[in-house]
């Protein structure tokens, strides 16, 4: 069922008919305290040019003015003026909301007239109802704002379903610290349906992978110990001094830039300390083993000598000498 186009003057005159400028008087539930007279002058002349500005086709003027008088002094026809004239504007839900603002403070017609008017209203009421659906809105983030087709309806969670007009809708969540979350929904009049937001974070760390070429080796960022590699985890993003170590090796330092949400990949080559090489030379290889060796060698060839110089030229041994050392011994007194 559609809204009618039009409302007609003498419809709004069930409402309004023999009240000239004076506000119908307000329930005691309804007030807060009595107003003085100052107010309900200004109320009368807000209700006068709200009324002048609707008749006129005005309505947004004409809702400002209704909205003046009833927060001023709150009654029932500048609260029927206000759902007309949101009705006027295509204010469907607000209208809805309105009406039955009026059911709740008006239930009991004093006369007639008022009769009529409660009537009335409950008759628009059903007209708007069917045409709006519930949803949930439901955000992963506590506390995040909540925005229905670029209006703000309140923050997560939300105490209750919202009603909207039948068709798409878009749903919107916004927290410090996260990508807005956005979602698309088209309701069905006369249903409910849930819409689920998460508002994905806004990463401030990188993906940090580390390895070396050594077993055991260990790593520190910015002097805060990595542990044992292989490494991965996360680190805040900017500039970072990595720096990698292993026993027997040379520590390797680098400066690193990672990106916030961007993975970082290094495999770092330690090289050997040059003491640690030397150690690990053969034994055959040592200075001091060619130094004992050689020693000996020269003794030899001394002993070889002496042995020579003992026989003498004539070439002649001594009987059961093998070798120049045993004659030489032979010759010791």
């Amino acid at each position: 069922m559609r809204l009618h186009d039009e409302l007609e003057i003498g419809r709004v005159g069930v409402l309004i008919a023999g009240l000239a400028i004076a506000l119908v008087p307000v329930p005691a539930a309804a007030q807060s305290g009595q107003p003085d007279r100052a107010a309900r002058d200004q109320a009368n002349t807000h209700y006068r040019a709200g009324r002048d500005a609707f008749a006129a086709g005005n309505f947004d003027a004409a809702l400002t003015e209704f909205q003046a008088a009833n927060n001023l002094v709150p009654g029932a026809p500048a609260l029927s003026y206000i759902g007309q004239c949101q009705r006027k504007l295509g204010q469907v839900i607000e209208t809805l909301q309105t009406f039955r603002q009026y059911v709740e403070l008006y239930p009991e017609p004093a006369n007639d007239r008022d009769r009529r008017a409660l009537a009335e209203v409950k008759s628009w009421i059903e007209e708007i109802a069917i045409m709006v659906g519930k949803v949930t809105v439901n955000v992963a983030v506590d506390g995040a704002m909540i925005a229905i087709d670029g209006q703000v309806v309140g923050s997560a969670p939300l105490g209750q379903a919202v009603e909207l007009i039948q068709g798409p809708h878009t749903f919107r969540a916004e927290a410090e610290g996260y990508w807005p979350g956005e979602e698309t929904l088209t309701v069905a009049a006369g249903q409910e349906a849930t819409v689920t937001i998460v508002p994905v974070p806004i990463r401030s760390t990188a993906a940090l992978s580390v390895a070396a070429n050594v077993p055991g080796a260990t790593a520190t960022l910015d002097g805060q110990p990595l542990g044992t590699l292989p490494f991965l985890g996360e680190a805040e993003a900017g500039v970072h001094q990595l720096v990698v170590s292993a026993e027997g090796y040379d520590p390797a330092q680098l400066v690193i830039t990672l990106e916030a949400g961007q993975p970082f990949s290094r495999e770092v080559g330690l090289a050997p300390r040059a003491e640690a090489a030397t150690a690990d030379e053969p034994w055959y290889e040592e200075w001091w083993v060619w130094t004992i060796v050689g020693t000996l060698v020269a003794g030899a060839v001394v002993g070889i000598t002496v042995g020579t110089m003992v026989g003498g030229d004539s070439g002649d041994t001594m009987p059961g000498c093998a070798t120049s050392l045993n004659c030489w011994n032979q010759n010791l007194p």
